[in-house]
């Protein structure tokens, strides 16, 4: 794509972007993707990036009613809507960074996607990708799976379904609420994100015990999403730049995002935080707990059965040991 300045009788696109994620790096990859675009097209194509303008429930309405023009976010975030779409964001005991994205490019995962999204009239370019999540803050140790039954817990998405199947009492808590809900016993554990935000967010001082790997979300994926209305109607240089700007999101999101959590990790060690590898008695009760879950989850919807069997049919083709990836 040329880089040079728009002509100057020609009217630059200019479009209101949602950011549904946390401001450090989601949030930082929704504003480089930005940037990038901007940069390909010469300044034709430009995007602002609000954050949070519209929650997460309320997008699909926003996006068909014009109020913004695209989202920055994860498929997941939309599962108020459409259940189906939660395995996108990342799954328990499912691949890592770049086996997801080897299912999303070639594997018929975004044609998984692309045919959920359709029966809402949307469209989603895969943009970026993060490694595992950290596997949850816990106020005191988890010996047994007989620990977990009734602990009150943060947690979300199918991660949250798994442990609920092990007695787990999962609440889907916002950011900004989870440390005071640590602080004050209204939940004992917390699950939210990758360790360098959760330090962000102060976790670690609030639940002294991090739990490792984050089987729940060994990859986070991230998304564009806009009316398919709106893509149909873009250029085709237009279009290219997007799928461009994407890529260039992808890769530099993965770089940062793998440093930082190897920083997080030196500085929760330094603090004196205990970092426990989950027991081999608990990952396999989570195992088995998420096949359950996901054979009850498929049963309920063609789609999402057509998304898992063309995962499994990528992950066969790859050989099974590709399909595991976790934050050491």
């Amino acid at each position: 794509m040329s880089s040079s300045p728009a002509s100057a009788d020609a009217e630059a696109l200019r479009w209101r972007m949602n950011s549904l994620l946390y401001p450090k790096l989601f949030g930082e990859a929704g504003s480089y993707f930005a940037a990038e675009l901007e940069r390909r097209t010469g300044g034709s194509f430009v995007i602002e990036v609000r954050d949070r303008m519209v929650l997460d429930q309320d997008s699909f309405s926003a996006l068909e009613a014009g109020l913004i023009d695209a989202v920055w976010g994860s498929a997941g975030h939309h599962h108020r809507e459409d259940p189906a779409l939660a395995i996108f964001s990342g799954f328990p005991f499912g691949p890592d960074p770049e086996s997801f994205t080897a299912w999303m490019r070639e594997g018929g995962g975004a044609e998984a996607l692309d045919a959920i999204y359709a029966r809402h009239g949307l469209k989603s370019l895969y943009c970026g990708v993060l490694p595992a999540e950290g596997g949850g803050w816990f106020r005191a140790p988890i010996e047994t799976v007989a620990d977990l039954d009734g602990l009150a817990m943060r947690a979300f998405g199918y991660g949250a379904l798994t442990l609920r199947a092990l007695g787990v009492v999962p609440y889907e808590l916002p950011a900004a609420d989870i440390r005071p809900a640590l602080e004050t016993g209204l939940v004992a554990a917390a699950e939210f994100s990758l360790p360098s935000i959760d330090a962000d967010l102060g976790l670690h001082e609030a639940a002294g015990h991090l739990y490792l790997p984050g089987w729940q979300q060994p990859a986070t994926s991230l998304e564009l999403l806009l009316p398919e209305r709106r893509w149909a109607a873009l250029s085709d240089d237009h279009r290219s730049a997007i799928k461009a700007a994407c890529e260039a999101t992808l890769s530099w999101s993965l770089e940062l995002a793998r440093e930082r959590q190897v920083m997080a990790l030196d500085r929760f060690r330094a603090e004196g935080i205990e970092i426990h590898d989950w027991p081999e008695e608990i990952l396999a009760a989570l195992r088995q707990a998420w096949t359950e879950v996901i054979a009850e989850e498929t049963a309920r919807d063609p789609l999402l059965a057509a998304a898992w069997e063309s995962y499994l049919k990528h992950v066969e083709s790859r050989g099974a040991a590709s399909a595991q990836g976790y934050i050491d």
